[in-house]
């Protein structure tokens, strides 16, 4: 038996996703470290009040708007690419057009919503008329970041389906760096402003370094199109249903903001830092396994054309993540006060808040698990381009969120939303496993 684990073992560890799951981890680790340090540098240079509060919301509405497209187009960009690659189709006028195309579509975009977030925020959140002035305010100086962030997620995909992780996991250090640098220069001229103008310009030293190196590369000619052709159409068309689940799943974390605004003042600010510890263990094992399983599973699938292919290595990236996730969340939740106190108890915030933060954080934790696995069938549905089950997955969790976000936060306050958060992640754990089951028995 020993014998027979041992060589089970040296198969995995041999294995071309193996070697690249574990080097893109080194590296997203290396590159996301310093990203991970910047909410509490910000809650040790503004604490928390209500301009904190208005930021963290232009935030949430500015990554709502930047993850749907940009999380969609880095992710379908990969087996598209594969796809085309096989039929020996011209890669870089697909990318152009994507690049072209989009970026018209984000421009306009925003033009609407430049006059219209003010009114809108008026109706469903408790903010007063100076914090609504201020929100409206800053998503006007944010909005750069967005189409700056989109253009960088296109370039990360390209790299992805062509299996050059490193950079696209390093990046993230650089945007860091600049970020708090700038912050660190201009905040006390500008306050809160410094931090806006610090994001974008962190991501367009982003966008300049990746874009750089696919140039240097010769992988594809960047060029910039506004062309519609059958090909996009298909692509678009694809990318639909997997941008209406996003719309879902990132309004998940908006609802959650809305509505711990309707509780006391500083539960946004708790919220969102607790929110932001979680992130660190999805941070750098996502960035890894889930960004590798989706180039090499989409390469596999399409040479071999094969989906039991595709259902073996579901299975056994399965077995593995679970049980590294499971045994870290639970070091973090017995962690959890030094590693709070650790991160906050300094500077401006509030001593008598950080109970308030752990406890959000352990709600969060114990849905760590059930969201990985998730995410792991996500990148196999992704892969046979079956968005439209994703979309109706996240359509029943933005509706449960909203039900179980009133029912537990007026048990438990602001960590009753934590509480929703796992429960939807495990709800959609257990939607996927089954639609997973019925795409195999057709």
């Amino acid at each position: 038996m020993r014998n027979s684990f041992s060589s089970y073992y040296q198969n995995i560890i041999n294995t071309n996703l193996f070697k690249d799951t574990l080097k893109t981890t080194i590296w997203s680790i290396f590159g996301r470290s310093f990203g991970l340090l910047i909410p509490f540098f910000l809650a040790s240079w503004f604490g928390i009040n209500s301009k904190m509060d208005a930021f963290f919301y232009v935030y949430s509405i500015t990554l709502l708007i930047a993850t749907i497209f940009s999380s969609v187009l880095e992710a379908l960009i990969v087996p598209f690419i594969q796809e085309i690659n096989a039929k020996k189709g011209d890669i870089s006028s697909f990318i152009g057009r994507i690049f072209g195309n989009v970026s018209l579509g984000i421009f306009v975009l925003l033009i609407l919503l430049f006059p219209i977030i003010k009114p809108i925020l008026k109706l469903i959140t408790q903010f007063n008329k100076n914090d609504l002035d201020l929100i409206q305010k800053l998503f006007v100086e944010i909005s750069p970041f967005i189409l700056l962030m989109i253009w960088t997620s296109i370039i990360s995909g390209v790299h992805y389906a062509y299996k050059k992780f490193m950079l696209p996991a390093l990046s993230p250090a650089f945007r860091a760096f600049t970020l708090l640098l700038v912050m660190l220069i201009f905040k006390n001229r500008y306050g809160i402003h410094s931090i806006v103008l610090g994001y974008v310009a962190a991501e367009f030293i982003r966008f300049i370094i990746l874009a750089f190196s696919l140039y240097r590369s010769k992988l594809i000619k960047l060029n910039l199109a506004i062309k519609f052709d059958t090909n996009f159409f298909i692509f678009v068309k694809t990318a639909f249903f997997s941008m209406i689940s996003l719309v879902a799943v990132q309004s998940n974390i908006l609802v959650d903001k809305t509505m711990a605004s309707w509780l006391e003042t500083g539960s946004v600010s708790i919220l969102h830092y607790a929110e932001r510890l979680y992130m660190i263990p999805i941070t750098f094992i996502s960035a890894g396994i889930l960004k590798t399983t989706l180039s090499h599973w989409s390469e596999n699938y399409y040479i071999s054309n094969s989906f039991d292919i595709l259902c073996k290595a579901l299975k056994k990236a399965k077995k593995y993540i679970f049980s590294f996730c499971l045994l870290t969340s639970l070091i973090l939740i017995c962690f959890h006060k030094i590693i709070i106190k650790i991160a906050l108890q300094r500077g401006e915030f509030p001593i008598d808040r950080i109970p308030e933060v752990g406890l959000t954080l352990v709600f969060y934790l114990i849905g760590f698990s059930p969201l990985m696995l998730s995410q792991l069938y996500v990148r196999g549905f992704l892969v046979l381009k079956k968005t439209k089950i994703m979309m109706k997955c996240s359509i029943y969790s933005i509706l449960i969120n909203i039900f179980s976000n009133f029912l537990f936060m007026n048990l438990i306050g602001i960590a009753g939303i934590a509480l929703s958060t796992t429960f939807v992640s495990i709800f959609s754990l257990l939607y996927y496993q089954k639609k997973f089951k019925q795409v195999m028995a057709k």
